[in-house]
């Protein structure tokens, strides 16, 4: 599913950068790799990797293609050579560091994106005006740094919330599902989770 972020993931044989999408993707790997990974906010890509988010959309890459061949090669052999539970920790102390290293995120993308998690049916104009920017200005750099504009990431926020409030209370209709999570009726859900997960909205809520 889309989430707006990127991730940094270590497949148990080599380090990738997937970067934000705009529909779901499945993945096939070996089940017995011991993968992880870690997943960086919305427009924290340039923070974390040194490139911005629209440079990386839907993309996945070889880590040395955004980090830098040494970087890169350096993790990849911690990794490989660290015990299979130890790796989750030192890819988060990786990412840590490397954070602490450079700016923060732009404060206006970040107040956006923690803005529309927490009620993905604000409206931008409202949140442009809140910040003292033009809604063309907030677009631009919202949709420079999180990889799409900010319409595109409530669409996704608010369908991972529904998936979310499904996932917490079986019992709700997915009428109800819309209802609690903003859209404007079940028909707008099922539109979304077309077009966002490739699927049904029964299917995707276990409805």
């Amino acid at each position: 599913m889309p989430d707006g972020g990127c991730d940094l993931l270590w497949t148990g044989t080599s380090l990738v950068v997937a970067g934000p999408d705009r529909r779901a993707r499945f993945v096939q790997h070996d089940p017995h790799a011991h993968a992880c990974g870690v997943r960086f906010l919305p427009g924290a890509a340039r923070q974390a990797l040194g490139m911005p988010g629209a440079a990386l959309v839907d993309a996945t890459l070889p880590a040395a293609a955004v980090l830098g061949e040494r970087s890169a090669g350096e993790l990849a052999e911690r990794l490989a050579t660290a015990p299979a539970d130890a790796r989750p920790r030192l890819l988060a102390s990786w990412a840590s560091s490397r954070a602490r290293a450079v700016d923060h995120r732009d404060p206006a993308v970040a107040f956006v994106a923690a803005a529309l998690a927490r009620d993905p049916s604000l409206r931008i104009a409202a949140l442009a005006e809140r910040i003292g920017y033009s809604e063309r200005q907030l677009r631009r750099r919202v949709t420079a740094e999180v990889g799409y504009a900010p319409k595109l990431l409530a669409r996704i926020l608010r369908l991972r919330r529904a998936v979310a409030e499904a996932g917490r209370d079986p019992t709700l209709s997915l009428a109800d599902t819309a209802l609690a999570c903003g859209y404007v009726d079940q028909a707008h859900l099922g539109h979304d989770a077309a077009a966002l997960a490739g699927t049904t909205a029964a299917e995707l809520l276990g409805r």
